[in-house]
């Protein structure tokens, strides 16, 4: 009895080392995590390290892009853009995430040619991924599902569906993997413009909620609120909710009207049964409490200076961090809006900050992380530097983050499992 005694606690020890702790994520299959808000509360988190230190592997990536990296079981996944000898072309590679050796890689080709902002190219599209495989999206509204081993499964080109593309910069908006279809917005200065349901085997459209005329770059936010799903997408100057199920519209917070009203790039996050958002690149920030069975919403305060234009906020225990443009971070309380710390921390800044296990993360152009204590003090934990340009948000998984420079895919952090 004894022994049989000592298998067991064995055992017991055996799995609770190979298995995430209560509330911890090993998955980031989606833009700005498993719920996408930017947070997976994860104990152990590195908070130091360079090139050199620190750091479990790193690849040098073919091409570049600012699309985030994907994480779910053994696979991470990221999409680039190649141009060699004046042939350009979109790929998506998959490497495992224990040692970063690639597994696979498929060459998208180009497509449509749309134009994209200087500082980023068609390679700017946050993948989904699930257990079964990955949906990759590029600038130019032109999605693929690839199998979690490569194998091409559909590929569904928007543009030439649509008969319109009228945006300056290209599509921006990350897909969703929802339990029906993959969410996809198609949102442009002119019409038509879609809330599109994807069906994930075929590519087919599942559904199609139309949309006014006005472009935005942001992803919805899927929240679960009193018993219910609900769909929150941004631009048009408003905040306009939709039921998950249904896609009937539930409510819409601000007006706005025109083809060129509301352009928006941060996506809207949200805790606590609050939603937090812009309604316009340049837009103050705009918290609201949900109410129960699809009721508009309740305002609890608008900030009294513009937040970001592109960095996503953050909502982490009870605050909320909108990291700016120009490379500082505002801090404030989410219930009432108080303004608790404004500090520089420098360089220019597009990724969206990250948090967990207490810290926030923060990343700006030059390749520098910066790490703060979570809270309602400004503390500065560690600066961190890649040396290398930043644009994609950080990812994280168990007790590692996964960074994306321009040139290379970085693990840092320790696995123990």
């Amino acid at each position: 009895m004894q022994r049989i005694a000592t298998y067991i606690i064995i055992a017991l020890l055996a799995a609770s080392h190979a298995s995430p702790a209560f509330g911890e994520s090993l998955d980031w299959p989606r833009w700005r995590g498993p719920r996408g808000d930017g947070v997976a509360e994860n104990d152990g988190l590195p908070v130091r390290w360079s090139r050199t230190e620190n750091v479990s592997w790193s690849v040098e990536l073919p091409g570049w892009g600012t699309s985030s990296p994907v994480v779910v079981g053994d696979r991470v996944y990221v999409t680039s853009q190649v141009e060699e000898d004046g042939k350009k072309s979109l790929l998506t590679l998959c490497y495992r995430k224990r040692d970063g050796r690639e597994l696979w890689r498929h060459d998208f080709g180009f497509g449509y040619d749309q134009k994209t902002h200087e500082t980023s190219n068609l390679a700017c599209i946050t993948p989904a991924a699930d257990e079964d495989g990955v949906v990759a999206g590029f600038g130019n509204a032109e999605f693929a599902r690839y199998s979690r081993d490569g194998k091409l499964e559909w590929v569904t080109r928007l543009v030439p569906i649509m008969k319109e593309a009228s945006t300056a910069w290209g599509f921006g908006a990350s897909p969703i993997i929802e339990p029906d279809a993959v969410l996809l917005p198609y949102e442009h200065h002119g019409d038509p413009c879609f809330l599109l349901g994807i069906d994930k085997r075929t590519g087919e459209f599942a559904w199609k909620k139309a949309r006014p005329p006005g472009p935005t770059y942001a992803t919805p936010l899927v929240v679960e609120n009193a018993g219910g799903r609900i769909i929150v997408a941004t631009g048009k100057h408003r905040l306009t909710a939709f039921d998950a199920r249904t896609r009937e519209q539930l409510w819409q917070y601000g007006e706005g009207e025109g083809a060129y009203n509301g352009e928006i790039v941060g996506s809207p996050t949200f805790g606590d049964g609050m939603v937090f958002g812009q309604l316009w690149r340049k837009d103050n920030i705009h918290a609201l409490r949900l109410n129960e069975n699809g009721a508009p919403p309740t305002s609890l305060w608008v900030s009294e200076k513009p937040g970001p234009e592109e960095p996503s906020l953050l909502y982490y225990r009870g605050l909320l961090y909108s990291q700016m443009d120009n490379g500082v971070i505002v801090c404030f309380d989410a219930r009432t809006g108080e303004e608790l710390y404004r500090e520089r921390l420098g360089g220019n800044c597009t990724a969206s900050p990250v948090a967990g296990g207490g810290h926030v993360y923060l990343c700006n152009h030059d390749g520098t992380t910066f790490v703060l204590r979570a809270g309602r003090k400004f503390e500065l934990l560690a600066t961190n530097e890649l040396g290398e340009r930043f644009l994609a948000s950080p990812a994280i998984t168990g007790r590692q983050l996964i960074l994306r420079t321009n040139s290379h895919l970085y693990c840092v952090g320790r696995a123990d499992r």
